[in-house]
């Protein structure tokens, strides 16, 4: 993406403008793609989930749906929607490493490191 200094900057997969300057074909309109801080739609069963955001991959799927009431612009571009799905699985795998990266904590990585040192003890003896 250019700035208005002329420089240019480099836009993340995950932003919410990606795909519409990536594929100005797929979506001539420049709607948003992506957002993640959409919320599912309430419903009963939906407080015991334990997230309530949308997911990229979520997303996606919904994007690629066939709808009876709707132009198949995406699904009958052929290479173009070829290209689109390599974009959308870099776009569900970015999100699934920042989730592993801002959950360090969470997920206890330093008992992996113990676990991987027991394994390189053993294999020694």
């Amino acid at each position: 993406m250019e700035t208005q200094t002329g420089h240019l900057k480099r836009i993340d997969e995950l932003h919410a403008s990606y795909l519409a300057f990536q594929y100005p074909l797929l979506f001539p309109f420049g709607e948003d793609g992506y957002r993640h801080d959409v919320c599912h739609r309430a419903t009963p069963n939906s407080q015991k989930k334990k997230r309530n955001r949308l997911t990229v991959r979520e997303w996606i799927s919904f994007k690629l749906q066939t709808r009876t009431n709707e132009a198949q612009t995406l699904l009958r571009s052929r290479r173009l929607f070829h290209q689109f799905l390599v974009d959308a699985y870099t776009m569900v795998e970015s999100e699934r490493l920042s989730f592993i990266k801002r959950n360090q904590s969470k997920l206890r990585v330093d008992k992996y490191i113990n676990l991987n040192d027991s394994q390189t003890t053993d294999k020694s003896q």
